[in-house]
């Protein structure tokens, strides 16, 4: 995956943590895996695992962000 790719996918990853943080969902994992990403991406050692593991949590946060609300009681 290319630099620019990798940026573009932090870059969602960042502009997501605000919402989640205002839900209530604590995001300390999920930033500790973009800093393990942005780190390897600098060494040229990023894996196809780490980045894989980032989009899929930032997929899972938007498809749960974005799920209907439950009817109202």
């Amino acid at each position: 995956m290319s630099a620019a790719a990798i940026l573009a996918l932090v870059g969602q990853a960042l502009a997501l943590l605000p919402t989640l943080i205002e839900t209530g969902i604590d995001v300390t994992a999920r930033i500790e895996a973009l800093v393990g990403l942005s780190k390897s991406s600098a060494d040229g050692t990023v894996t196809d695992d780490q980045i894989n593991a980032v989009r899929t949590q930032l997929d899972a946060d938007l498809a749960e962000f974005n799920a209907d609300l439950p009817p109202e009681a």
